[in-house]
């Protein structure tokens, strides 16, 4: 049984007539008559009486046609409840954001959307990328802001802007003291400072700079990029740091890379089965308008169309 059939049950009820019934359900005639007989086949009752015209309703029909009607309007009431659902922001969302992007967002971000939703609260938690993922899977969260791609059949990802890798370094480093750098020139460098594990911009960063050599007799572990960069400017050094991390006073610490530039795609990410579509659009915008207009940002987004 299914909703298809109960719909041409009450098509056929309203007009007493195949052929009519079938145009205003914009189907061939003959469909109608099939899947009507399979139905009656199904549950081994005669609804229609077709000896008479225009047609009839057996007594045991009547009965079946009104369920219809009323499991039809069910779903129809269910139908207008996903759609205000997908249309409502009220209430309150977890998010969770990796700490490598948190503080160049989170602040703007926030006041921002502070202002035009009231109504809305939003609890916002910096995990690691794994944590993130597994509390999606798990309900915890609803919304984790990270770097991807992830390539997890469970998991959407909403692309939101691509965030150019600055080297960062000592003011006496030889590679601050070039113009542009070359991805070449990651592959000897010695004292790289790194995030601890766990954290995915270190493994990014150990991606680009494959043959790195620590020579420091301090080995340290952060999970912060704003206490690397004091440990390079303390210790000598270098390391590798998103553009949004740097300031105007830190430019004669840092050097640009050539086109093309290495670097970290970040997004929104949600479990696959999450409806709050306008949620998603309105903090995909707030976080896009504080991000740099030089950065490629991904400017489309296709709703999920949930039936």
């Amino acid at each position: 049984m299914t909703l298809q059939q109960l719909k041409y049950l009450v098509a056929l009820d309203n007009y007493r007539h195949f052929v009519t019934a079938a145009e205003k359900c914009f189907v061939n005639q003959s469909t109608i008559t099939i899947q009507v007989k399979k139905l009656e086949e199904e549950i081994n009752i005669k609804i229609f009486d077709r000896s008479k015209s225009p047609l009839t309703v057996t007594p045991a029909g009547e009965r079946i046609i009104e369920k219809a009607r009323s499991v039809l309007g069910e779903v129809k009431e269910m139908k207008a409840m996903v759609a205000d659902e997908k249309e409502s922001v009220k209430g309150t969302f977890k998010i969770g954001i990796i700490p490598t992007i948190s503080p160049y967002i989170i602040p703007s971000f926030s006041l921002d959307f502070e202002k035009d939703h009231h109504d809305t609260q939003l609890i916002i938690e910096e995990l690691e990328s794994e944590q993130i993922i597994d509390s999606l899977k798990k309900g915890k969260l609803d919304i984790g802001i990270l770097v991807t791609p992830l390539n997890d059949r469970d998991i959407r990802e909403i692309q939101l802007y691509n965030e150019p890798f600055i080297f960062y370094g000592s003011k006496s480093h030889s590679l601050v003291k070039k113009k542009e750098l070359e991805l070449s020139d990651l592959q000897t460098i010695d004292n790289l400072w790194l995030l601890k594990n766990g954290h995915c911009f270190k493994n990014q960063v150990e991606r680009l700079c494959k043959n790195y050599n620590n020579k420091s007799s301090i080995q340290f572990q952060s999970g912060s990029i704003e206490t690397l960069k004091k440990m390079v400017d303390k210790y000598k050094g270098c390391t590798l740091v998103p553009e949004m991390s740097v300031s105007e006073n830190e430019s004669e610490n840092i050097t640009f890379f050539k086109e093309p530039k290495p670097v970290r795609e970040v997004s929104l990410i949600v479990h696959k089965n999450f409806t709050k579509e306008a949620l998603l659009e309105i903090i995909r915008e707030k976080i896009l308008g504080v991000v740099p207009d030089k950065f490629e940002k991904n400017e489309r987004y296709i709703r999920v169309k949930w039936r």
